[in-house]
C-alpha cells in the first residue's frame, strides 16, 4: 500500500472512533430536577368560549344530520321571497326550477323574447318540445374596461375576447296542475 493510501485509512478510522471517544457530553437525565412551572403573563385574557365548534354530547347519526341541514336551508330560504305571483322556485337538492301557474303555450314567447333581448341567438327553438337552445356566446363582462379597450374597441371590436363562452338550454314542461315547470342549464366553456 502507498502512503496515501495509509493516510487515507488512518484519517477514516480516526473520524470514525471520534464519535465513541467525548463521552463527556452526555446530557444525563435521570439526574435533571423539574423547572419551574410556565406563568401566563398577565395582560392575556382567556378569550370566550364559541360553541360554533363544540363536539356534541351525543352520537349523530346520518338522518339525525340530514334534518338538521333541512332545518339550516329552510330558514335560509325564508330569507329570499320563493314566490313573487304565480311564479314559484321550487328545489329537490341542488337542481331548483321556476314553477308558473299559467299553461307552456302561453309562456313560450316570452321565454323566447327574454332571450333575444338579452342577446342571444337561438339555435333551437322547438315549441313543440318545449326546448330552446341558445347558441355559444362569448362572455364579455371579464373584458377590461379602460380607456385604450374602449377607444379600440369601437373600432375593432374583436380585438379583445375574453376565451369564455356561454350556452343556455331552456326546457318548458306541463305539470299536472295544468302550470308549467321551467328549466334553465348552463353551459360554459374556456
Amino acid at each position: 500500500m502507498n502512503h496515501t493510501a495509509r493516510l487515507g485509512l488512518l484519517g477514516l478510522a480516526m473520524a470514525l472512533s471520534a464519535c465513541s471517544v467525548l463521552e463527556g457530553d452526555k446530557i444525563d437525565y435521570k439526574s435533571a430536577t423539574q423547572g419551574s412551572t410556565l406563568e401566563v403573563p398577565p395582560d392575556l385574557t382567556q378569550l370566550s368560549r364559541d360553541n360554533r365548534y363544540a363536539v356534541p354530547g351525543s352520537a349523530v347519526s346520518a338522518a339525525a344530520f340530514q334534518a338538521g341541514q333541512n332545518t339550516k336551508t329552510s330558514a335560509a330560504a325564508t330569507a329570499a321571497a320563493s314566490k313573487i305571483g304565480d311564479v314559484r322556485i321550487e328545489r329537490n337538492g341542488n337542481q331548483r326550477w321556476l314553477v308558473i301557474d299559467r299553461p307552456a303555450d302561453k309562456l313560450w314567447e316570452p321565454v323566447r323574447e327574454f332571450w333575444i333581448e338579452s342577446g342571444f341567438n337561438l339555435a333551437v327553438d322547438q315549441p313543440d318540445l318545449g326546448i330552446l337552445e341558445t347558441d355559444w356566446a362569448e362572455n364579455r363582462a371579464k373584458l377590461p374596461q379602460d380607456v385604450i379597450r374602449s377607444t379600440l374597441g369601437k373600432v375593432f371590436e374583436s380585438l379583445y375576447s375574453t376565451g369564455e363562452r356561454d350556452k343556455f338550454r331552456t326546457r318548458l314542461e306541463r305539470n299536472a296542475n295544468g302550470g308549467t315547470d321551467i328549466y334553465v342549464t348552463h353551459r360554459g366553456m374556456v
